[in-house]
């Protein structure tokens, strides 16, 4: 029972398996491109962003560079003024003691003078009242101290 093959009905099956392989793979190439593409385009704007971090790290480390040179430097300026500091409060409490010696130095010669104002003064009194005395009899010669023993 096998008819004799007709090649037109091959050619025209052929055909169609052709067509039809030809669609279907049409079909699955389709989403697929359009996937790749997608992926594509991920990949892009990652490399995009990629690229901006960088850009941006880059900055930031200038920065980080920049504070680090400053805070080098301010550590530096600290330890100088802090030197300073220290100097000028030995150089402070040594002159608050020559105040406070000047001061005792003072107290004492101005207490000295109020004494040897008091002692002038008593001795001015005493040598008033000497010449009272002495002025009844007008034959009394003052000698001065250091000419007595001549």
């Amino acid at each position: 029972m096998m008819r004799k093959f007709n090649p037109v009905v091959f050619g025209v099956l052929a055909l169609l398996c052709a067509t039809g392989a030809w669609g279907c793979n049409q079909q699955k190439v389709s989403p697929l491109t359009s996937k790749i593409r997608d992926l594509e385009t991920r990949y892009a704007k990652l490399e995009e962003d990629f690229r901006t971090l960088q850009a941006s790290n880059e900055q930031v480390r200038k920065r980080l560079s920049a504070a680090e040179t400053s805070r080098t430097a301010l550590e530096q300026e600290k330890s100088e003024l802090t030197k300073k500091v220290d100097s000028l409060t030995s150089e402070r409490d040594v002159l608050s003691k020559q105040v406070t010696s000047r001061t005792t130095e003072r107290d004492t010669a101005q207490a000295n003078l109020m004494q040897f104002s008091k002692d002038l003064q008593m001795l001015a009194g005493r040598v008033e009242a000497a010449l009272n005395e002495n002025s009844g009899s007008s034959n009394a010669t003052i000698i001065p101290a250091s000419r007595r023993n001549e």
